[in-house]
């Protein structure tokens, strides 16, 4: 009887066996809860990007004649952000500086309601043999109703025609001068009705204009209509960067 109550008396609390699995257990909760917060950072980190890129990597990107050099982080979607032939790519920019997105900027990319300080520019390969404005007087001025309109900075607006399939449409064009005739002025369509459409062209990038470039490219650049005063600064900016990233 004495021996038995010695044993019972220096018998371990724990046995080996007990504290190796206790301690196997603990190790694989370490393990889940680390994997658990790497994996909550990674996905935090991407939903935080919604889709957009820091990165400012060269992509060559072949459009039919063209090569366009572009960074990374102005390449709207994901799928479009690698070299190679593509029939077009989706870029984006804030403005004024046309940079594409980073942490700096990143509420202007962000915003939901509104593209202000936006630029959205789709590439692709021509289709018609004449832009916004070379269209503007064979065909835009057959297409419009009412007298035009005094705009904002040198630009008059009229009405186009809904029965032309331009319903809620205005376009804005240059105000020529006297004797300029065979001048190619700017214009640009806009829609005016946007809160109750529901319509993302209608809330987010209002006008929209199409432009060449390049040996064979059409650009089709969008952007707010509160942004419309500063239509040839946009212009300027819109040619000037998309230029310099043609592969001469």
């Amino acid at each position: 009887m004495s021996r038995s109550n010695d044993s019972l008396e220096h018998a371990p609390l724990l046995s080996p066996g007990f504290v190796w699995k206790l301690t196997g257990v603990i190790a694989v909760l370490c393990l889940a809860t680390l994997a658990i917060a790497l994996t909550g950072r990674l996905i935090g980190g991407s939903i935080a990007l919604a889709g957009n890129t820091t990165d400012r990597s060269l992509k060559e990107i072949v459009i039919g004649n063209d090569v366009l050099s572009l960074p990374a982080n102005v390449i709207r979607f994901e799928s479009q952000r690698t070299s190679g032939v593509q029939g077009a790519v989706d870029t984006y920019f804030a403005w004024p500086g046309m940079s594409g997105y980073s942490e700096a900027n990143r509420n202007i990319f962000n915003q939901i309601e509104s593209a202000d300080g936006l630029i959205f520019a789709r590439i692709t390969q021509s289709t018609m043999s004449r832009d916004m404005s070379g269209r503007l007087d064979p065909i835009y001025r057959r297409l419009t109703e009412g007298h035009p309109v005094a705009g904002p900075n040198g630009l008059d607006s009229v009405r186009l025609a809904p029965g032309a399939g331009y319903a809620n449409e205005l376009m804005y064009v240059e105000r020529r001068a006297a004797g300029s005739e065979g001048e190619r002025p700017y214009a640009v369509r806009c829609l005016v009705e946007d809160a109750s459409l529901g319509n993302e062209f209608a809330t987010r990038t209002g006008c929209q204009r199409d432009i060449r470039l390049g040996a064979d490219l059409s650009v089709t650049y969008r952007f707010s209509i509160n942004l419309l005063p500063h239509w040839r600064e946009i212009e300027r900016d819109v040619r000037t960067r998309l230029e310099a990233a043609l592969v001469r």
